[in-house]
């Protein structure tokens, strides 16, 4: 397994990145054609975010410990736009400090990059993305908004996709291509894989309001428990009125495992969005093959009823939701027992909130209650969440953030899964930036179009 060395100084990152450099120095200077017409667009945004946490259960245990945590976190956002490519990177590095010691190397680093080549417009593409961050370790239970690190590890997907666009009739569109994924993490007990997948898609609009669809996906995985594996599909996606749609998407896929065995499966992903004028009722369900970090091939089953409301300065939602978990058997490539961390299914309810207070400041309230079966045990344990925050804008691009978030977790069996956290942190994040935009018609050095509004705007 690659350490983080060397996964930052890899060839692959090292070349890519060199090249994007030297591209966008030469097209900066010199434009691709002197009566090119289309713009280059360059958004540079560094930003210092420093913030103060106490936290009353540092390691979520019965044993409390309570620490404080200085966090310092430089980053940097950067958009490109070229007639040849488009990039978008965006990147932070995350340093915290235990004032009583309870965590030492606890550093980590967030970077989300995607670029686009259109090597021949409009027929030949590239899709290029790096994603690192820190995930938690089991798909059922999320544990990133709990805390900075129990149950979580550093993890690297780097993906790269060269494919081609054609379109045989006004109305039809086929894509078909090569995807490679390469996920690594950093927690030794976590399962790295590479995948390497043919795929074909093709959308036929049979009128404005109704689109078909007919995919297959060929997918070849290196990892400790190999496999093949074919996935064709059918769907639709109707849009019965303005912001009104129903689609499904449905199939059969065929699994081989080169450590043996072999199964045959149907999956789906249906829906419907029906939008009032203020109100929107979403209705959802799907059957899938998600990559559990500690287990490999999971058949995960969900059912999602929300609703949402738009009002004047904010929007409110809330939604009930039922998750069933069956993991692959590395012998037999069978869906079995459910051994998601010993979580076969979950079920819970959450909202959302977000009001405008002022024009500059913001409250938010997100909040979940779930619940977990441990096939094990054959009990349930539960866990309540609750995150309000406020946010401020300051002058000369400062914003100050306040978060609260309580967990409240019980189990009538599993003492170590019953604990209760406080976090408390203040956050003061500081930016800056300027977009240079080189004319249509070229002009060697100059540039015009800069401000803190389009910087601002360039950046996700």
């Amino acid at each position: 397994m690659p350490s983080l060395k060397r996964w930052s100084l890899s060839p692959v990152r090292c070349a890519l990145f060199t090249a994007f450099s030297l591209y966008s120095l030469f097209t900066i200077h010199y434009p691709l054609s002197p009566t090119t017409a289309h713009a280059s667009e360059f958004s540079i945004l560094p930003s210092i975010t420093v913030g103060e946490e106490y936290n009353d259960n540092v390691f979520e245990t019965n044993n409390r410990r309570s620490d404080y945590i200085t966090r310092l976190m430089p980053g940097i956002a950067f958009m490109y736009s070229a007639p040849f490519w488009d990039w978008d990177l965006a990147y932070n590095y995350d340093y915290r400090y235990y004032a009583r010691n309870s965590r030492t190397g606890d550093d980590t680093h967030n970077l989300a990059t995607k670029g686009l080549l259109r090597l021949i417009d409009d027929f030949m593409l590239l899709d290029v993305n790096d994603t690192y961050s820190r995930v938690s370790l089991n798909i059922a239970r999320d544990r990133t908004q709990e805390s900075l690190f129990v149950n979580q590890s550093d993890s690297n997907i780097i993906s790269a996709s060269p494919y081609f666009l054609f379109h045989p009739g006004s109305q039809t569109t086929v894509t078909t291509g090569y995807r490679y994924i390469n996920v690594w993490y950093r927690d030794p007990t976590a399962v790295s894989r590479r995948d390497h997948i043919g795929y074909l898609d093709a959308t036929y609009a049979l009128s404005a309001k109704l689109n078909l669809t007919a995919d297959y996906t060929y997918t070849h995985e290196n990892s400790i428990n190999p496999y093949d594996r074919h996935t064709p599909d059918l769907g639709f996606r109707y849009a019965y009125k303005d912001k009104s749609f129903i689609f499904c998407q449905g199939g059969y896929t065929w699994f081989s495992s080169q450590n043996g065995g072999a199964s045959n499966d149907p999956y789906w992903n249906a829906g419907i969005t029906h939008t009032f004028d203020t109100w929107s009722v979403i209705l959802k369900t799907g059957v899938q093959y998600p990559v559990d970090p500690l287990s490999g091939l999971t058949k995960e089953t969900d059912y999602t009823l929300a609703i949402n409301k738009d009002l004047n300065r904010g929007a409110v939602g809330a939604s009930i939701y039922y998750s069933d978990y069956k993991e692959f058997n590395t012998a037999t490539n069978n869906p079995s027992v459910g051994t998601i961390g010993d979580i076969s299914s979950k079920y819970g309810a959450g909202i959302t909130a977000k009001y405008e207070l002022t024009t500059k400041l913001i409250g938010t309230l997100t909040g979940s209650a779930e619940s977990y079966h441990h096939r094990s045990t054959n009990s349930n344990s539960r866990r309540i969440l609750v995150n309000p925050a406020l946010s401020y804008t300051l002058p000369r691009d400062f914003a100050i953030a306040l978060n609260y978030v309580f967990v409240d977790s019980y189990s009538p069996v599993t003492q170590t899964d019953t604990y209760q956290v406080n976090r408390v942190f203040l956050e003061l994040k500081k930016s800056f930036g300027k977009v240079l935009e080189r004319p249509p018609t070229g002009g060697g050095d100059s540039v015009s179009g800069t401000g803190e509004q389009g910087a601002g705007s360039a950046v996700r």
